[in-house]
């Protein structure tokens, strides 16, 4: 969800103007990663672009509009990653599509903690972090229902609940292997041995691999 003031700054006037905005985008998300939500002020985000106050206020009304203005940059890269990969075998599909979660995880992880902090008292951002959760245990349960059809999952399990349950795995598992806050283990995202690990877990609960198989 996006405010007028966002929408209309989607479609800058002139070339300048579009450089001007993706300028102050990028220092934003900078700042917002930096500071968090509730210490960012609209002139941390000008004095990083470098830029005058009132040219942050040309684009974006409020601190808000800033930080979706950050997130939708962002947006569609994530999107992407929680699509099914173009792999035909399903394990495998399965560890290309954690691998891609993880990858994105770790270059969004800090703006989405910003986001959740200015959820706590704004809906707008309690929905982009609903989307996108919503996006992804969509794609997968629709996923897991053409494994059902094709005889390869278990088709006694009810794809919806699988795959929240299986997306909160990863998600919750993402938050903690890659925390850079000292509390995990500040693994990398190709990490092998966690990657193959969530994709057996992953593989084994919808039946793709049996017990004693590899």
């Amino acid at each position: 969800m996006t405010t007028a003031a966002t929408e209309g700054a989607r479609a800058p006037l002139s070339t300048r103007g579009r450089l001007t905005r993706d300028r102050l985008v990028s220092a934003a998300r900078v700042v917002f990663e930096e500071r968090g939500f509730d210490a960012t002020r609209m002139s941390d985000v000008a004095a990083a672009a470098g830029v005058s106050h009132g040219t942050v206020y040309t684009w974006f009304a409020t601190k808000e509009d800033l930080l979706h203005g950050a997130v939708d940059s962002v947006t569609e890269q994530m999107y992407e990653v929680l699509s099914t990969p173009e792999v035909k075998d399903p394990v495998q599909r399965i560890a290309v599509a954690n691998e891609r979660y993880l990858e994105v995880h770790r270059k969004t992880a800090r703006l989405m903690e910003v986001v959740a902090q200015a959820a706590v008292n704004d809906e707008s951002f309690r929905a982009v972090l609903t989307g996108l959760r919503r996006t992804h245990v969509n794609r997968v349960a629709k996923t897991i229902r053409k494994l059902q059809n094709d005889g390869l999952a278990v088709k006694t399990l009810d794809a919806q609940i699988s795959a929240a349950a299986l997306c909160a795995m990863v998600e919750g598992f993402a938050r903690y292997w890659l925390s850079s806050d000292g509390e995990g283990m500040g693994q990398v995202a190709t990490d092998s041995t966690a990657l193959a690990t969530l994709t057996q877990i992953w593989a084994r609960s919808l039946g793709l691999i049996q017990p004693g198989g590899q």
